[in-house]
């Protein structure tokens, strides 16, 4: 029986227990995933965000499947270990101001093989209010990327069909990455490469859906789509097709 639910978020808390176990030795506790479509970022921490009918705060790690589908498998890892890096400086550090990405955070983000960076490349400032990362050639982080997925040991069961954007690694760091061929190719191509592409809608599809208007006969009440402004007479009625709001 299919539990796309458990699926879901269980390739989620998998890849966090490896991480939480390989990167931070297991010091993290532990978080209530979500799948939320915050505009412009692949995903956020919100420190004691839930709390349980006894009292007790949990921490929330949101990932947005808007990118998910269209970007590479790393770019997820990058972003889930990055959060944790938020994770780890709230429950045993100083974390900046709102959204701001300080030393303390940085120097986090080093140590378990993420460069932080502003432009997502080499030579970016590693501190700032909207930072992005990428992967330490011979690093930690990309030693355990190649240890989660090797062997078929990871699997993203589902994804977005109208997921947006595209986040993939920079293809000069992906030569130093120095990953077994089968990690490479499983890390760093885009998701919607492993599954049917006939299930994902593109966004020229998605333009042309939000544009289709529904007519209405007033006689009969047959319905009819099609593009803003027809001017369209039902044959048996020999009535014209309202515009239905």
């Amino acid at each position: 029986m299919m539990q796309p639910t458990s699926e879901l978020y269980g390739a989620l808390q998998a890849a966090y227990e490896h991480f939480n176990s390989s990167l931070f030795d297991g010091k993290l506790p532990q978080v209530i995933f979500t799948a939320q479509r915050q505009k412009g970022v692949m995903g956020y921490f919100s420190p004691e965000r839930w709390v349980s009918k006894h009292g007790k705060t949990c921490h929330e790690i949101a990932i947005n499947p808007t990118y998910v589908g269209k970007s590479a498998l790393i770019e997820v890892f990058q972003t889930l270990v990055h959060e944790q890096c938020h994770l780890l400086q709230f429950c045993y550090g100083q974390p900046g101001r709102r959204g701001y990405h300080n030393k303390e955070w940085a120097d986090m983000m080093e140590a378990v093989g993420l460069m932080p960076s502003t432009t997502g490349r080499p030579g970016g400032k590693k501190t700032g209010e909207k930072m992005s990362d990428y992967p330490i050639p011979g690093g930690r982080f990309l030693k355990q990327c190649d240890s989660l997925v090797s062997g078929g040991r990871f699997d993203l069961p589902w994804v977005d069909r109208f997921a947006q954007g595209c986040s993939l690694p920079v293809p000069e760091l992906v030569q130093a990455y120095d990953l077994p061929s089968t990690s490479a190719v499983k890390l760093t191509t885009a998701v919607v490469e492993f599954f049917d592409k006939e299930s994902f809608v593109l966004p020229e599809e998605m333009k042309d859906s939000r544009n289709k208007v529904k007519y209405s006969c007033p006689g009969c009440g047959v319905n009819v789509w099609g593009k803003p402004a027809l001017s369209i007479k039902c044959g048996p009625c020999d009535l014209e097709f309202g515009e239905i709001n």
